[in-house]
């Protein structure tokens, strides 16, 4: 008798519930989904450039962006959202590095 490989779990965001699904020792699985009460809409362009992107809705409180241009200064716009709409947007001033990393991007001081 092969074994049998066991499920990976997974873990989905639709936009507005979480969905996870997680595997057990005996065969069987935990599933739960539930709605967050409060998300964030996120914005990016390169500096001083129209217009914003589209954006992304995400429950997430970090994130980070691919395929930036080295040495680049970009504006990050993150509004809070609930029932009620969305909130007043904070800007965040950020430089790629020489490389272009997206993991190494550093915030701009407060002006």
């Amino acid at each position: 008798m092969t074994p049998q490989k066991k499920p990976a779990p997974r873990i989905q965001w639709d936009g507005t519930t979480w969905f996870v699904h997680l595997p057990v020792e005996d065969g069987n699985s935990l599933e739960a989904k539930w709605k967050p009460g409060l998300t964030y809409v996120v914005r990016i362009r390169e500096a001083g450039t129209e217009p914003w992107s589209f954006g992304f809705e995400t429950p997430l409180t970090h994130f980070s962006f691919a395929d930036m241009k080295p040495d680049t200064e970009y504006e990050v716009k993150v509004c809070a959202k609930n029932a009620a709409g969305e909130g007043e947007p904070q800007l965040i001033r950020v430089r790629t590095n020489p490389t272009g990393n997206t993991d190494n991007v550093i915030p701009f001081p407060k002006r």
